[in-house]
């Protein structure tokens, strides 16, 4: 017997997770750019960003054009490059992306995109230091500290943007953890 699932979220019904999203506009406009092989990772927290986020644009590949520049100002990489600003150290709204370039993937599966797409490179980076602590528990970085596509996009926005609110992003986030939380063996 196969599982059904819902249409919005793309999960299982019996963890479907559409009546606990609150859908919020992006501050400046946001281009997510997938590697392929997370695409397919059940624990990815793009689709909870695809969700949250509808305006922002995702695009699944190795290797792409550089894209046009945003409205307003030019595009940004959140990125941690040695170059990178500290959105954490800079007063607010000092710094004024007109977007953000956000790559979602391993650490060797982002490094691996900045050298294919070598116009990345060429674009103002931006990182933080004082996020809160992770709470994506099922999955974890190098040295356990890194945090999820969905809580470095939630903090970065929330340092550029005062009025955007990172808590609908988190309770998500918190509400998907608890879900592969309560499946593991004890």
């Amino acid at each position: 017997m196969s599982r059904s699932y819902c249409p919005r979220c793309r999960l299982p019904l019996a963890t479907c997770l559409c009546p606990l999203v609150q859908p919020q506009p992006c501050p400046l406009p946001v281009m997510l750019i997938q590697h392929p092989k997370e695409a397919r990772h059940a624990k990815s927290t793009v689709p909870l960003l695809q969700l949250a986020l509808p305006e922002m644009e995702l695009t699944v590949t190795e290797t792409l054009p550089a894209p046009p520049p945003p409205p307003r100002g030019a595009w940004w990489l959140l990125y941690p490059a040695p170059d990178a600003a500290d959105i954490d150290t800079h007063p607010p709204g000092s710094l004024a992306p007109g977007g953000l370039v956000v790559l979602d993937g391993t650490w060797r599966k982002t490094r691996r995109l900045c050298h294919l797409n070598p116009w990345l490179q060429d674009l103002p980076a931006l990182s933080f230091s004082r996020a809160p602590a992770s709470r994506y528990a099922i999955r974890k970085g190098p040295g356990g500290q890194a945090l999820s596509t969905l809580e470095s996009l939630a903090h970065v926005l929330s340092r550029l943007d005062p009025d955007f609110d990172p808590a609908p992003l988190h309770r998500l986030l918190a509400h998907r953890v608890a879900q592969f939380s309560s499946r593991r063996p004890a």
